[in-house]
């Protein structure tokens, strides 16, 4: 079979369709690896969104309570502090946290510093599904020697009682 050239006006012998059906399969193999990608990135939005509200309903019922708490028994006995929450920020690629700040003496006046002020902060990492645990026991450049992640939690694992031990463990490096 000869076809008509589009450039030349001649005639030119015409490719059988064999070998130009691996471009059909070449064409079929990449939708369906952009539909397999699209799928996956659907089901990574859908675990990262429900493991983030698993994490707030967590805090909401047993990390929220224990800090308030904490901030008015050290408020009561002439200390301070406060309670930072930031959430899931997709578009900056931040997870959501929690992180109690500790004052010693007083209020905390300023921004606090991670060597100037105890504190226990919590990282809902979602690719690793876990919390990251990080605390600091330095009270106005003094104190204990820790600052920084110590441990991952699971969800599970997170109660009130937990999270009051560690305050306290926190606080009591912190007069040493």
């Amino acid at each position: 079979m000869q076809t008509q050239s589009p450039r030349a006006g001649g005639t030119t012998a015409q490719v059988s369709p064999g070998p130009l059906e691996e471009i059909d399969q070449l064409m079929q193999k990449r939708l369906e690896d952009e539909q397999r990608s699209a799928d996956r990135s659907a089901e990574i939005t859908k675990e990262r969104s429900q493991f983030s509200e698993e994490f707030s309903e967590v805090c909401d019922a047993h990390v929220r309570p224990v800090m308030e708490a904490i901030l008015e028994r050290l408020r009561c006995s002439g200390g301070g502090g406060v309670i930072e929450e930031r959430p899931e920020d997709l578009a900056r690629m931040q997870d959501h946290r929690f992180i109690l700040w500790m004052s010693l003496e007083g209020e905390i006046v300023g921004t606090p510093r991670l060597d100037r002020h105890p504190y226990l902060q919590l990282d809902a990492e979602v690719a690793k599904r876990a919390v990251t645990v990080s605390e600091g026991d330095m009270w106005a450049g003094h104190g204990g020697n820790r600052s920084g992640p110590v441990t991952e939690w699971q969800l599970s694992e997170i109660s009130t009682t937990k999270v009051t031990e560690e305050i306290l463990a926190i606080l009591r490096r912190s007069f040493q």
